[in-house]
């Protein structure tokens, strides 16, 4: 099983091969087994072309993934003041205007107001 090989030839700065062969070292890559698993993903994403580019301009995928990451926070947390809201809401509980814009420390303080309320101790 003869397979042709060829050779892939790339000119980078000398400080960055040596810190990229480094950390290929401590994951216990060479730089032939990085660039052959490398290509081998460039070919898997023949027909999207633009998820080669994000692969290849690293700081826009770190970028990406952080605000991708802050974006399910943000929906979580909206997923979560809605879930509250109808929980409330299907009690009979009524909400105030604004509740969802309380921060933590004032939604504690509201809810600590209501207990004393229930109990008589408000005065």
């Amino acid at each position: 099983m003869d397979a042709a090989i060829a050779q892939v030839n790339a000119r980078i700065d000398a400080s960055l091969k040596t810190a990229g062969d480094a950390a290929l070292a401590k994951a216990g890559l060479t730089p032939t087994k990085a660039i052959r698993g490398l290509w081998q993903r460039f070919a898997e994403l023949a027909d999207r072309p633009e998820k080669i580019r994000e692969l290849v301009e690293s700081r826009d995928v770190l970028a990406s993934a952080e605000r991708s990451k802050q974006e399910r926070k943000l929906s979580l947390a909206q997923e979560g003041s809605a879930i509250v809201l109808r929980s409330l809401a299907e009690r009979g509980v009524v909400v105030p205007e604004g509740f969802e814009e309380l921060s933590y420390e004032e939604l504690r303080e509201q809810v600590l107001l209501e207990r004393l309320r229930e109990r008589g101790l408000d005065a």
